[in-house]
């Protein structure tokens, strides 16, 4: 490998570790904005552009990341595990037959 090349493999994976944080971050500002648009009665009409703006990011984030082919765990491991969820697969049992 030339040094040129690995420079591009170092600064491609430090953008992807800045992108996944990102995404984390505004993730949890979009789901934080989304339980209160949920929980409240009357909101300002600014917490609902704010609550627009953050789902724009999200979800421009996650086609940027789909396009960069990463990972990233961005929902909630403590509570899937719980409430006993487990990983989707084509199994009819798994399914239908929760644990």
């Amino acid at each position: 490998m030339t040094s040129a090349s690995k420079k591009e493999n170092q600064l491609k994976r430090r953008y992807d570790e800045e992108l996944t944080a990102l995404i984390t971050a505004v993730h949890q500002n979009y789901s934080t904005l989304l339980q209160l648009e949920q929980n409240a009665y009357d909101l300002p009409e600014d917490l609902l552009i704010l609550e627009k703006i953050a789902k724009v990011k999200y979800l421009f984030l996650l086609r940027e990341v789909k396009k960069r082919q990463l990972t990233a765990d961005i929902s909630a491991p403590k509570k899937a595990k719980a409430l006993k969820w487990r990983k989707r697969t084509n199994h009819a049992e798994d399914i239908f037959h929760p644990e």
